[in-house]
C-alpha cells in the first residue's frame, strides 16, 4: 500500500490543514486587535495633544501631556530603537490617516502640522509626535500590550487539535495489527488471536473477526476429522480387496480387479485434493524435474493405454511439485482421451509452453468457469465421464505453480496450453 492511500496520511493532512487554518485565523485576529489598540491609542493621544495645544503661542504644553499619562522618552538609545521600529511599521500610518479624516475640521486645522503615530515596542505603547519644525518627540503611554492573554487561546486551541489527532491515530493504529492477523489467517494460520479491549468500532471489528476465526477453525477441524474417518473407512475395504486380488489364481480376474481397486484409490486421492483445494491447504514441495519424467508419472496413474497418447517432448526442466503437477497433466490427458472422437490425445512442448490437444467437441463454457468448485453441478453437459473436477484441479494446480492455462479451438481440435514462467 502506497503512503497516499493510507487513512493516517489523509487524517494527518486534514489536521495539518486545520492547524494551519487556526493559526492563520488567530494571526489575523491578533493583527486586527493590535491595529485597533494602536488606533485607539493614537486617538487618545490626539485628543490629549489637542487639549494641550496653545493657540496663541502655537505650542504644546508637555506638562499637560505628562498629566494625561504621556511621558517623554529621554533615553536616547530607547528612543532610537523605537524610531527604528517605527520606520519598519509604516502600515500603521494609514490607520492614523484614517483617524485624521474622522476628526473635526477645526481640530485638523489646529494640529494639521503635527504627525502622530503609535507603536508597540517590548509590550509597551509609544506615541511618536512629529512637529512642524521636524522635531520628533516620543511619548510613553500608560497602556501595555499583554502578549500572554493574546497567545493563550491560540495555544489552547492548537493543543486541543494536537491531542485530538493523537487520540484518533492511537485508535486507528490497531488496524495495522488487525491487517497482519488477517494476512496470517489468509495464509492458513488458524492460531491467531485478535481479541481487543477497545470499545470503539475497530475493537468491535477485531472481536467479531476473532469469533469468525474461531468458528472457521472449528469447522476446519471437524471437516478434517470427518475426511480422515471417511478416507480410512474407504481405504480399508480397498486394501482388503487388493489382498484378495493378490491371492486370486485367475490372471484375467486379477488384472480387472487390480485396475478397479487402483482406480478407486486414485478417486479417493482426487477427492482429498479437491477438499484441500477448497480449503487452500495444498502445500507445494517444488524441485527441478524433467518434463518427460513428469509425463511418465502422469501416464502411470492414468487408467488408459499408452498407445492413446502421442508424445513429442523436448528436454526441459520444470521447478514444480512432482506429484501435483503430474496429477494436473494426468487430468488433462484423461479428459483429452475421454472427450475425443478418436480416443487419442497429443502432448508436446517447447521452452514457453506445454500443449495438450485432442480432436473433439468444443468446451461448452469458458475455461475460467471450470475453475469454480461444483460449477458443473446441475449443468446439462453434452457428455459426462468421471467426476467433473478434472479441469477444476488442473486450473488450481497450475495457478499454485504461478503458471497460466489457456484454451483455444483450432481446426477442429481442443488445445490446452500451459504457459511456463520465463525462469524455466
Amino acid at each position: 500500500m502506497k503512503w497516499y492511500h493510507s487513512i493516517i496520511t489523509k487524517i494527518s493532512l486534514i489536521f495539518l490543514l486545520a492547524i494551519a487554518g487556526i493559526i492563520a485565523i488567530l494571526y489575523t485576529l491578533m493583527i486586527h486587535q493590535m491595529q485597533r489598540d494602536l488606533t485607539n491609542s493614537e486617538q487618545i493621544a490626539r485628543f490629549a495633544i489637542h487639549s494641550a495645544y496653545d493657540e496663541r503661542s502655537r505650542k504644546i504644553n508637555y506638562k499637560s501631556l505628562q498629566n494625561a499619562g504621556l511621558v517623554i522618552v529621554k533615553n536616547r538609545e530607547l528612543r532610537k530603537k523605537i524610531l527604528s521600529n517605527s520606520m519598519l511599521l509604516n502600515t500603521h500610518q494609514r490607520t492614523s490617516s484614517m483617524m485624521q479624516n474622522m476628526m473635526s475640521s477645526k481640530m485638523m486645522k489646529r494640529v494639521m502640522n503635527l504627525s502622530v503615530r503609535s507603536i508597540i515596542y517590548h509590550k509597551k505603547m509609544y506615541i511618536i509626535l512629529k512637529r512642524r519644525d521636524r522635531r520628533v518627540v516620543v511619548f510613553e503611554t500608560p497602556f501595555k500590550k499583554e502578549i500572554f492573554p493574546s497567545i493563550l487561546f491560540p495555544m489552547l486551541a492548537i493543543l486541543f487539535v494536537i491531542l485530538l489527532y493523537i487520540a484518533i491515530i492511537k485508535n486507528i493504529l490497531p488496524l495495522y495489527t488487525l491487517k497482519k492477523k488477517i494476512k496470517q489467517f489468509a495464509d492458513g494460520d488458524y492460531e491467531i488471536d485478535c481479541k481487543s479491549e477497545n470499545r470503539d468500532e475497530i475493537g468491535v471489528l477485531a472481536n467479531e473477526f476473532n469469533e469468525a476465526v474461531q468458528k472457521i477453525k472449528s469447522l476446519r477441524d471437524s471437516r478434517q476429522l470427518f475426511l480422515r474417518n471417511i478416507m480410512h473407512e474407504l481405504k480399508t475395504p480397498i486394501a482388503k480387496g487388493k489382498f484378495v486380488t493378490e491371492i486370486t489364481k485367475d490372471e484375467n480376474l486379477k488384472l480387472v480387479l487390480g485396475n478397479i481397486f487402483n482406480r478407486q484409490e486414485s478417486l479417493i486421492s482426487e477427492f482429498a485434493r479437491i477438499e484441500k483445494l477448497n480449503a487452500n491447504e495444498l502445500q507445494l514441495d517444488t524441485k527441478e524435474y524433467l518434463l518427460e519424467d513428469i509425463v511418465d508419472f502422469a501416464q502411470d496413474i492414468l487408467n488408459h493405454d499408452d498407445s492413446k497418447i502421442e508424445k513429442n517432448l523436448t528436454p526441459v526442466k520444470l521447478k514444480v511439485d512432482f506429484e501435483l503437477f503430474g496429477t494436473a497433466l494426468k487430468n488433462l490427458l484423461d479428459n483429452g482421451i475421454n472427450y475425443s472422437v478418436d480416443s487419442k490425445v497429443k502432448i508436446y512442448n517447447d521452452d514457453k509452453k506445454i500443449t495438450i490437444s485432442n480432436r473433439g467437441e468444443e468446451l461448452e463454457f469458458p475455461l475460467q468457469n471450470y475453475a469454480q468448485p461444483y460449477f458443473l453441478k446441475g449443468k446439462k453437459q453434452k457428455s459426462s465421464r468421471g467426476l467433473g473436477f478434472g479441469l477444476y484441479i488442473v486450473w488450481h494446480i497450475v495457478k499454485l505453480h504461478n503458471m497460466q492455462i489457456h484454451y483455444r479451438r483450432d481446426n477442429g481440435r481442443n488445445i490446452f496450453e500451459i504457459s511456463l514462467p520465463s525462469s524455466f
